[in-house]
């Protein structure tokens, strides 16, 4: 595995671990099963968007790959591959993110995000 990978893959671990705290505080009162559905479209989302993100970053590095090259057919292979799959995840992860607006729309659920994130905080007590 080439060392890009191996660092894209400990970039993304880190990135997804550090995420969990905010998940967890974010989560709301699923009273019902649409809140539940909404939390967790809203989720699929966010991963969708970061997994969509790192499917152009491989895309890009096939494209400055390819370029230095220097016409190695071996270097030309390998460029072609990374090209290949950065071009497959788009393409499969736009599908995917058209199969959730899909089957939230089937149910609906509004899917288009629009809530804000607010942090934890401590409420003071009025003054005596």
């Amino acid at each position: 595995m080439s060392t890009f990978l191996k660092q894209t893959y400990r970039v993304a671990t880190v990135a997804g671990l550090s995420l969990l705290p905010v998940i967890a505080l974010a989560q709301g009162n699923f009273q019902n099963l649409v809140g539940l559905a909404e939390s967790a479209l809203d989720i699929i989302n966010i991963v969708l968007v970061i997994v969509f993100v790192i499917a152009i970053l491989v895309f890009a590095w096939g494209i400055v790959k390819y370029i230095s090259a220097s016409g190695d057919p071996a270097k030309v292979k390998e460029a072609r591959g990374f090209l290949w799959w950065g071009i497959l995840g788009v393409f499969v992860l736009a599908a995917m993110f058209g199969l959730v607006q899909f089957i939230g729309n089937s149910l609906g659920i509004d899917t288009s995000g629009g809530g804000t994130l607010e942090p934890p905080g401590v409420t003071r007590p009025p003054a005596p």
